[in-house]
């Protein structure tokens, strides 16, 4: 009789590390610009906002409720864009123009410490599409991260097509949405060093995806990626994962015959398997990640998995069935 066996996985993530973006909200300022930023102005670098700067020539924005120069509001769809958290908040433009035809503005983060070579991080920041996918804008669906061991300051540059971002999301989860803020996730694996991160869109207009339907008439008959987008609750995460199987059945159908933890992040895991009385049969590890289950009964095995760095002692048990 065949039997029908349901695998189930725990899942455990890094979920309460500490946030190494320097001043994540805009919310450490000196005092509030008010306006479109000029082309070649660091607004972050004027107005003392805390961590921030603007990494080329092209300018990218800084809003806040209370200016002292200006007082034009945030334009969207809507009427005008709040920030999510606070009063303050960032904002991009991804657009080519007749001069230009890659342009592209960035943010520029000096983190609270440096990050560690091989290690896995996730940078997650949430989005607004200021126009809506309307007038012709066709929003790029895809952002990415460089790091620089030093600040980062090309003051003639209006795009970094030319560089190789550690990292980019994934174009099926970045997600426009008009009325709510939408999250963006980026995982990458850093070199060693980086103390400085540049955030934004690397492609150039002619390899730049982008959301679907776009209205072509407005760039005479061809579809190019452009949209101003506000950013806001920026966080840089050491980020770790691992999942557990409760079953496990080597018995030779090539399908779940070997028993093993799925890491991600973690390079010092541990994972000793042992009988229900306790005896120790293995230690699973990075060099040694699977077992096989030969010459022991089907029945229930307990575990314990665990991880020096980052303090993780995990017990539970998984069934062996053939």
């Amino acid at each position: 009789m065949k039997y029908l066996v349901y695998i189930l996985l725990f899942c455990f993530s890094n979920l309460k590390a500490q946030n190494l973006i320097t001043n994540p909200s805009f919310e450490e300022i000196d005092s509030c610009y008010g306006q479109f930023a000029d082309i070649g102005f660091d607004v972050f670098k004027w107005t003392g906002c805390k961590g921030w700067s603007n990494p080329i020539k092209s300018s990218s924005d800084l809003w806040c409720d209370e200016p002292i120069i200006g007082n034009f509001m945030p334009p969207n769809l809507i009427g005008y864009q709040k920030p999510r958290t606070g009063k303050n908040m960032a904002s991009i433009l991804i657009e080519p123009q007749p001069l230009i035809h890659s342009y592209r503005e960035f943010l520029q983060n000096n983190l609270s410490s440096s990050l560690e070579a091989d290690k896995l991080y996730l940078l997650t920041f949430f989005y607004v599409v200021a126009s809506g996918n309307i007038s012709g804008n066709c929003p790029p669906n895809q952002f990415g991260v460089y790091g620089s061991e030093i600040e980062f300051k090309d003051s003639v540059s209006y795009f970094l097509s030319n560089l190789n971002p550690l990292g980019v999301s994934e174009k099926a989860k970045f997600i426009d949405d008009t009325l709510n803020w939408s999250k963006c996730e980026i995982f990458f694996r850093a070199n060693g060093g980086e103390k400085f991160l540049i955030i934004g869109n690397f492609q150039d207009s002619s390899n730049t995806s982008y959301n679907e339907p776009c209205d072509s008439s407005f760039w005479g008959g061809l579809n190019m990626a452009n949209e101003y987008y506000y950013l806001d609750d920026f966080s840089i995460v050491e980020y770790f994962e691992y999942s557990i199987p409760n079953v496990f059945t080597p018995n030779d159908d090539s399908i779940n015959n070997l028993f093993y933890p799925n890491v991600i992040g973690l390079d010092d895991w541990k994972m000793t398997i042992l009988t229900r009385w306790g005896n120790e049969i293995i230690t699973l590890d990075k060099n040694n990640p699977t077992w096989s289950g030969e010459n022991y009964e089907d029945g229930i095995y307990f575990y314990v998995f665990k991880s020096q760095s980052q303090e993780i002692v995990k017990q539970g048990f998984f069934q062996l069935i053939r």
